[in-house]
């Protein structure tokens, strides 16, 4: 660690799966933007779009020479971020390394106490704590009265009181998404995500939201809100997701949002998050006029005893009378539904199931999981709840980690499987008559397309084909080096040549991959 320059901040973005859609990590950007605009060097590694390995910790070691390594993380893949950074650590003893995110806010005990490579945790909102944080190390000087961090001293974990939450958020400047690789998040059709605002007034027992970011809902100016929507739409992506629980919430400033979208003419297709006590007629209009194609509803159970127990404060009749003003307004609406709530039964099972399928034709579920720092998992007894694991791993929202005394979860695991299935029999067997070059159901033709789409770009990026592809010391016009890239990939995969170029052709017109010509002759880059 030098004392004769300003401390390096490398942050880690770990793998999470493609099969889960993951999005730009927001959080991440936004503590690297905060950290760049108070004049500290920063960097992000993207591990969900980069496969990871020694080497590549080795050589941005050797490359960058960080001082801290900060990695974020939730549940489901915070035993990854951990080997991450015991790998760091490990290739580089004097590097502090730091975690953040939900899991670690609400688990910082046990990782610090099971984790002895771990120096840090940063709890709750980042931005200013790992500030603070970075200048005191920087100085040699003492953390004890650093707010929302935990640490060991002396062999004892100490927790330091919680910090304030940021009471003006228009304080924190854009996520710095330039630091992200976020032309393989497009290639891959993800979708952009925007928040709105931060701050949560429910306290539903299967989320750590509240907690999080707080009771009080703190707002970014319209204003701010609609020039970083109109900065994203220029990236080209299909959608941009606003992620906010409560976006709808307060329909004036929603409303004000969308009259800016129109006036300013900005053409993109969004979705958003909604709760179906937040909707009206004329706000669904003005929804649909700016650009949202879909509303996404987190339902949770067709039985109103479950949803009363939850704390979710909805009723059945909302959700109906919600779907039907969004059929109405032209808008798709999308349920998401959490089987093995407490006082889940066998009935209550073919309830939801019954309820969702009546209520949209677009509607998935997934397995309660309880997260550190829910209201589940912390009172888990008097719920009924039993916890069968605590392998984080599987805490992944598709299998049961926990059963009710009603329903165990072998039942829950089985029912979930068994929903979709035969939608999901029926592509592959299209997807084999394709591969054929046999006819396919008209449903299916565009899943089809997309899904050749995907696993096309996860395999070039997994493989990284762009960075090892040498290009020509020569130079050659565009099209040949996209041929003989094409061929390249060709003789390194299951592709033939005119499938690869074809794929090649359509990532150039995306403006996800670009040809670049410099003094070092031709190469094909990511955009």
């Amino acid at each position: 660690m030098s004392e004769h320059r300003p401390f390096k901040v490398l942050l880690i973005n770990p793998p999470y799966p493609f099969e889960e859609t993951p999005t730009l990590p927001f959080g991440l950007a936004s503590l690297a933007g905060y950290l760049r605009e108070q004049k500290i060097d920063v960097r992000i590694e993207d591990y969900i779009v980069m496969p990871y390995s020694i080497d590549k910790v080795e050589k941005i070691l050797a490359d960058y020479k960080p001082d801290i390594v900060g990695a974020t993380a939730v549940t489901m893949n915070v035993k990854t971020a951990l080997k991450i950074l015991a790998d760091y650590k490990k290739t580089n003893p004097r590097l502090i390394t730091v975690m953040g995110g939900p899991h670690v806010t609400f688990d910082a005990e046990a990782v610090l106490s099971e984790h002895p490579y771990v120096d840090y945790v940063v709890r709750g909102e980042g931005e200013l704590t790992f500030h603070e944080m970075v200048q005191r190390l920087e100085q040699h000087a003492s953390v004890d009265d650093v707010l929302g961090i935990s640490y060991q001293k002396d062999g004892k974990v100490i927790h330091n009181a919680r910090r304030p939450l940021i009471e003006d958020i228009n304080i924190l400047p854009y996520p710095a998404r330039d630091l992200l690789p976020i032309s393989k998040y497009k290639a891959l059709s993800f979708v952009l995500s925007l928040s709105t605002s931060r701050g949560c007034p429910y306290s539903c027992i299967f989320c750590v939201g509240q907690r999080m970011v707080g009771h009080k809902v703190r707002y970014f100016s319209v204003k701010r809100v609609v020039d970083e929507f109109e900065m994203l739409a220029k990236h080209g992506f299909l959608r941009i997701n606003i992620v906010d629980d409560l976006f709808t919430a307060n329909k004036k400033r929603c409303m004000e949002i969308c009259d800016e979208i129109v006036r300013r003419g900005i053409k993109q297709e969004w979705a958003a998050f909604a709760r179906v006590d937040t909707l009206s007629r004329p706000l669904l209009a003005k929804l649909k006029k700016a650009g949202c194609v879909s509303l996404c509803f987190g339902i949770e159970s067709g039985c109103q005893e479950i949803l009363n127990t939850i704390k979710k404060k909805i009723t059945l009749e909302k959700c109906r009378e919600a779907v039907a003003m969004c059929r109405e307004a032209g808008l798709d609406p999308m349920c998401s539904y959490i089987m093995g709530l407490p006082g889940e039964t066998p009935e209550t099972v073919r309830e939801s199931m019954e309820f969702a399928a009546s209520l949209c034709e677009n509607y998935g579920f997934h397995i309660l999981s309880p997260f550190p720092g829910t209201e589940v998992r912390d009172r888990h007894e008097e719920y009924g709840i039993r916890i069968l694991t605590n392998d984080w791993d599987r805490y992944d929202a598709n299998q049961a980690v926990s059963e009710t005394a009603y329903i165990s979860h072998d039942e829950i695991d089985r029912i979930v499987k068994n929903f979709g299935k035969k939608y999901i029999d029926e592509l592959v067997d299209n997807l084999n008559r394709h591969e054929r070059g046999e006819e396919v159901a008209e449903k299916y033709k565009e899943s089809i397309k997309h899904l050749n789409n995907f696993v096309f770009v996860r395999d070039m990026i997994m493989n990284e084909y762009v960075d090892h592809f040498n290009g020509s010391a020569n130079g050659f016009p565009p099209a040949e080096a996209v041929n003989t890239f094409a061929a390249y990939i060709a003789s390194h995969s299951k592709y033939n040549k005119e499938v690869a170029l074809a794929q090649l052709n359509r990532l150039l017109a995306m403006r996800c991959i670009d040809v670049r010509r410099d003094e070092q002759g031709t190469s094909i880059v990511w955009a």
